[in-house]
């Protein structure tokens, strides 16, 4: 299925939780604009609600819907498409514009992927691309995954983990906040279950390709924030976002000793702040 096959519409709502995963999608109606907030591959709309309270704050109206495949166990992601998260996003700004006279989109790495995609179709007022994840770190054992996918099924990635880093203790503890992480059994057991099918990655990969090709066609103001420590995306796709984009008018931050995980405590709240000053800046 082509970009071109996916309904961009307008007008539609949004779906709801299917109820099958412990994560649901977040809706907050207060003001104009609205913002569509978009989580990254593996995570859920507790991911991005560091940004939602700081939107409500403001008086913006506020949907983060939850992605296909996501919000329970990585197996989940099992036989879904890209495309699947493509119409998602679609469908949640058309419930916003029903509500809201224009809509801000902001996603978070992957999610970031799936807001330029959807601002190259839809009249997205501004966009805020969060460590777009254009390439990764090992982009081409990323790029494997189709190939390796009829051989191997299944990646883990707590398999070599060191569960005494803060921010991955962070991660596991939003998803599992009851895990014991100083006991050494829960932490083997982590990295012999947690578990994504490579069928998914190989998805994500196609989903950089869709984002690449439409980068010209995004003419939204644009905000592109970074982090320079990032050890999932390289950095340098940031870079890549603004040579690329068809937008006159694409400002890139970096945050400063900054790793992927962005919205994670203090580095969520100067993420809020620096998007709502700039949004502002367009009042």
């Amino acid at each position: 299925m082509s970009t071109e096959s996916i309904r961009y519409s307008t007008t539609g709502t949004a779906p709801s939780s299917s109820g099958k995963g412990v994560a649901e999608s977040l809706t907050v109606w207060a003001g104009s604009p609205g913002v569509l907030l978009i989580h990254g591959f593996g995570g859920d709309p507790a991911e991005v609600r560091p940004l939602a309270a700081a939107f409500i704050r403001e008086g913006y109206s506020v949907h983060a819907p939850l992605l296909p495949g996501h919000g329970a166990l990585p197996d989940a992601l099992a036989g879904v498409r890209w495309q699947q998260w493509a119409e998602t996003v679609a469908q949640g700004f058309a419930t916003l514009r029903h509500h809201c006279s224009e809509v801000v989109v902001v996603g978070f790495s992957m999610g970031a992927l799936l807001s330029l995609l959807l601002a190259a179709h839809l009249p997205v007022a501004r966009l805020a691309a969060l460590a777009p994840a254009l390439t990764l770190r090992g982009q081409l054992l990323v790029n494997l995954s189709g190939i390796a996918r009829y051989a191997v099924s299944w990646y883990y990635p707590f398999a070599g983990a060191d569960f005494n880093d803060p921010t991955l203790r962070a991660l596991v503890h939003r998803r599992a906040p009851d895990a014991d992480l100083d006991d050494p059994a829960v932490c083997e057991q982590l990295r012999r279950t947690v578990r994504v099918p490579l069928a998914a990655i190989h998805q994500l990969t196609l989903l950089q390709r869709q984002a690449r090709h439409v980068l010209p066609r995004v003419t939204a103001p644009t905000l592109v924030v970074q982090g320079r420590d990032d050890a999932t995306v390289d950095p340098r796709s940031a870079e890549q976002v603004v040579r690329r984009i068809g937008a006159t008018d694409c400002r890139l931050v970096w945050m400063e000793g900054y790793g992927h995980q962005l919205l994670l405590g203090e580095g969520g709240e100067r993420v809020a702040h620096t998007i709502v000053a700039w949004l502002q800046g367009y009042v």
